[in-house]
């Protein structure tokens, strides 16, 4: 038979390349290939956010983060991926104490990687404190 997108027994082999390496961040990229769509780049979703401080002061108070439309990258940060629960998962530290970030889950279904989570810890405050702001685990 004929393998089709999504069939269990289509084999998709994933590659994991890291491309640059500063303080306290690692960027990578990942290609994924498989018999249907061949040799691809990985592009990861991202929630583009509007955050509000105090005063406009992001050592301020932190009033709100909203999701305001999503954007796409080919850069995983800080990532990793996990055979067992088939995700790819990024944490890009805003500064070197990671008190400050974003995080993504990127799981895999369908012959590809869907967000189905992300985190953003907004406030500069010393503590990893962050909100979940896109949360689509409890998708069938």
């Amino acid at each position: 038979k004929n393998a089709q997108p999504g069939d269990p027994d289509k084999e998709t082999r994933l590659f994991h390349f890291s491309c640059s390496a500063a303080a306290y961040n690692e960027s990578s990229i990942y290609y994924m290939t498989d018999e249907v769509d061949g040799v691809r780049q990985l592009q990861f979703a991202e929630p583009e956010t509007d955050i509000r401080y105090e005063n406009n002061d992001s050592d301020g108070k932190l009033l709100s983060v909203t999701v305001i439309g999503f954007q796409t990258t080919g850069w995983a940060v800080n990532s990793d991926y996990d055979p067992n629960a088939h995700t790819i998962t990024t944490f890009n530290k805003w500064r070197g104490v990671g008190d400050a970030s974003d995080s993504g889950t990127y799981l895999f279904r369908n012959g590809d990687f869907s967000l189905v989570q992300y985190d953003v810890d907004a406030s500069y405050d010393g503590e990893e404190n962050p909100q979940t702001i896109v949360d689509y685990n409890t998708a069938p």
